[in-house]
This record gives C-alpha cells, structure tokens and sequence, in this order.
C-alpha cells in the first residue's frame, strides 16, 4: 500500500511542480503589468517565502498528530486548486493577491512534508531511503525542466489565466488520493523492530547539526549574489542567468542519477554523501569567485551537483533516526530557520559588494565559512551511521 502511495507521490509532486512554475512565472509577471511596480514583485518573492519562515513547524507538528497522513495531503491539493482559480478574478487586487499566494505557498508545504513523512514510514534503510529521496528529487529536476519553458509560453499566451491550467492538474491529484485517505501511514514492523537506531539522537546532536545547517547555509546563499555581481555589467546577462538555471538543474540531475544507481546496487550511504555534498559547494563558492564569467558554469554545475547530495541525504538521515511522530515538527525546525537566514547572507554579502569590497576575498571568506560548518557537521555525525 505504501509503495502505491509513494507513486501517487511522485504523480502529484509532478503536477505541483508544473503547477508551481505557472505560478513563478505568471504571477509575478501578471503583477507587474496590473501595477508597473518592481516593488510589487518584491512583494511577491516575500509573501511567497514568508509561510517557510513561519509555519513549517507548524504544519510539520500538524501532520505529526495524524496517522490519516493522506488526508491532509488531499486537502493541501484541493485548497491550492480553488485558490488556483480564486485569483484569477482578484488579481487585480494587490492585498489579496498576496495573501493567496501566501496561503499556496503554505499549501505547499504540508504537500511536501507528507511525501518526507511518507517514505520515513516505508523503510529505516539507508540505501533504500536514498534511493526513494533521489527519485523524488530526479523527477522533480526533470518535470521542472519540461515545466519552466512551458510556464512561459502559457504566461505569454494567457498571462493570469494560465493559472486555470494549474488548478485543473491540482484538482486531478486530489482526485488521484480519494480512494486513499483511510489509509495510515505509520512505520511497518521492520522499521518498528529497527527502531532502536533512533535512541542515539540526542538534543546535542540536534543542536550540533542545526548550527552546521544554518552556517553552511548562510555561506551557501551567498552564492547566487556573486553570480548576480559577475553578470549585472552584461548586456547579455540575462540570458545567461538562464543557460546558468539550466547547468544547475543539470548538475542536480547528474547527482541523483548517480545516487539513484548507487542505491540500486545497495551500496548508498548517508554520511559520506552528505558530506562530499557540503564539500563540492564550498568549492564552488570558491571558484564563484573567480573574475572571469567562464568561472560561473562550473561553479554552477558543481553546486548543483553538491546541492542534492546534500539535500537528499540530509532527508535520508532525518527519516532514519528521528522518530515518525515527531518528524514533521524537526523538518519544520529546520527549514524555517534555514530559509531565514539565506536572505539574510544575500543582504550581508550583497551590502558587501556594494561597499566595493574585493569579490574574490568575499567568495573566500564564504569557503572559509562552509568549510568550518562541514568540519561542525563531520563531528556531530561522528557517532551516527554505518559508513
């Protein structure tokens, strides 16, 4: 039964991705021709990132409390597809625009933490919670490369209306989970039998990991501000911004390839991913750096690459040792703390820039950053895992 939910998952995760590609692209561009204001646009990245700062332990705390996982994962589709087609007519009004982009975002996030609670429920595995991760990840890498250029194409030829499309395919995977929503999804008893891995955690071990996150992060997020700073005198520079997109997303899907295959051949791991992850970014912050814009396709592939061998283990070995009933809270933790303090490291670094501070000496003292939380991290997993 599991495994049905787990591709009903991966069928859902498809059409929210095409879905939220129609609404990064229409939305803001709708806005921007009702009001003429980039202010606007701002206005929309925050209301947008703002649920991810506020409500993930929230909602993760909220799936915690229910074994019937797959009923809230209906309701988030249902909701989206109504306010899907709810903003249509109220576009035009800036305020409540806002406040629906902000209640999908939100949607959102209760969609995707039932999919992390969903596969922490199938198996305590490594190689078979990395292999489950990395499909998820490959296929959304996928779907979004298919998904943006048509996002595009449907804005310009709809604009606002394209977001009808969006609540159509939200509306069939709610259809999709009907039969399901009895269904609980707690761990199997060889996940119970095994669930003696989970006692080591301890509220150190929580800390010692959270620091590492957040200061990688913080290191990490300056990233896509070197890059702006290496393309803003270009009159091309957008259309490499693009083909740059493009060679990330390539570099992701190289990653969870390779990982995919691994785990096929149960030769997966958790903490050495994880950690050559942590290590291929700040080698890319490094090479950021560099004054010439020919240094940007590596470094953009390389933290791509990095990227989802970070992410992906990093979901492994949350589903591995933390227990089910708390997991949605200890994702929300997280997340919400490392989307507040990516903004934060692009105001800094950005501000630094602007104050003509040398780039290569910004981009080294980011490494210098990222190495520190991947020797923080290497300590506090010392004691956990098999590799």
């Amino acid at each position: 039964m599991k495994h049905t939910l787990y591709r009903l998952h991966l069928l859902t995760s498809s059409l929210r991705i095409v879905g939220d590609a129609i609404e990064a692209v229409a939305l803001p561009w709708s806005l921007l021709q009702s009001t003429g204001s980039l202010v606007s646009v701002g206005g929309f990245a925050l209301f947008t990132h703002l649920p991810w700062v506020v409500l993930p332990p929230i909602l993760g705390k909220t799936l915690d409390r229910t074994a019937k996982k797959v009923r809230l994962a209906f309701l988030a589709l249902i909701l989206q597809a109504f306010l899907a087609v709810l903003i249509v007519p109220l576009s035009s009004n800036v305020w409540a625009f806002y406040l629906i982009v902000s209640a999908i975002s939100a949607l959102d996030i209760l969609h995707r933490y039932y999919g992390f609670s969903l596969i922490a429920s199938m198996t305590l595995d490594e190689s078979e919670l990395q292999g489950l991760n990395a499909t998820l990840a490959a296929l959304g890498n996928g779907v979004s490369l298919v998904a943006f250029p048509l996002a595009g194409f449907l804005a310009y030829r709809f604009g606002v209306k394209a977001m009808l499309l969006d609540a159509v395919l939200l509306f069939l995977g709610a259809l999709a989970l009907v039969p399901y929503l009895n269904v609980e999804v707690r761990r199997g008893e060889r996940a119970e039998r095994s669930k003696g891995v989970q006692l080591r955690i301890t509220r150190g071990l929580v800390i010692g990991i959270l620091a590492s996150i957040l200061l990688f992060n913080f290191a990490v997020g300056s990233f896509r501000i070197f890059v702006f700073a290496s393309l803003r005198e270009l009159t091309e520079g957008r259309v490499l911004y693009g083909l740059l997109q493009s060679i990330t997303t390539a570099g992701s899907l190289t990653a969870v390839a390779g990982m995919t295959y691994l785990a096929r051949r149960r030769l997966a791991r958790l903490k050495q991913p994880l950690i050559l992850g942590m290590l291929l970014q700040s080698i890319a912050l490094l090479i950021v750096g560099v004054p010439a814009v020919i240094a940007l396709f590596p470094a953009v592939f390389i933290l791509g690459f990095g990227g989802e061998l970070l992410n992906v283990s990093f979901s492994s070995l949350m589903q591995k040792f933390i227990p089910l009933e708390s997991l949605g809270t200890v994702r929300g933790v997280f997340d919400a703390l490392a989307t507040l303090v990516i903004p934060l490291s692009q105001l800094t670094f950005a501000w630094l820039i602007e104050k003509n501070l040398s780039k290569p000496l910004l981009s080294s003292t980011a490494f210098i950053i990222a190495v520190i939380a991947l020797a923080f991290m290497r300590f506090s997993l010392r004691g956990i895992g098999s590799d």
